[in-house]
């Protein structure tokens, strides 16, 4: 998936005639990573907890409600993933971002905001956010979303 920035999208979107990027790789191993651990160490010691007897404390029930809350972000992770929640692809109809689209003609204006950018739609359309998540520099990928947009109007 080409991330190397506007040149390379240019370059892949005119030789593929589309481009696909997503997710950043470096966000989505620590967050896995992460709740994975979180998972693994408190849930282990809440099994042994729940299979011991033992009377429960505090520290027991924040173990298994950190268990809990890793075990569903670590589902919601995997679920981004599979149903390519977090990949961006561009081609000559338009922008898709997972199951969302925005024809060119649907698309009133791009912006950058703090760690995404923005696609407003038409009056009454339903607006793209790429996050960070996504691309690695938010304020690259608008200004050349924004270029494509100019040669597809």
């Amino acid at each position: 998936m080409p991330s190397a920035g506007p040149t390379h999208w240019t370059t892949t979107l005119r030789e593929d005639g589309r481009v696909a990027v997503g997710p950043e790789c470096t966000r989505l191993v620590l967050s896995l990573v992460v709740s994975g651990g979180i998972l693994l160490v408190n849930g282990t010691r809440t099994i042994g907890h729940v299979s011991s007897g033992d009377s429960w404390d505090l520290f027991a029930y924040l173990r298994t409600i950190l268990a809990a809350g890793a075990a569903i972000a670590l589902l919601m992770i995997l679920n981004n993933l599979r149903t390519r929640r977090w990949t961006v692809v561009v081609d000559s109809t338009g922008v898709t971002l997972g199951t969302q689209h925005l024809a060119w003609s649907g698309i009133s204006r791009i912006t950058a905001a703090k760690e995404q950018v923005i696609l407003s739609p038409a009056p009454g359309g339903e607006e793209l956010r790429i996050t960070n998540n996504t691309v690695r520099d938010p304020s690259a990928f608008a200004l050349w979303l924004a270029t494509e947009l100019e040669t597809h109007h």
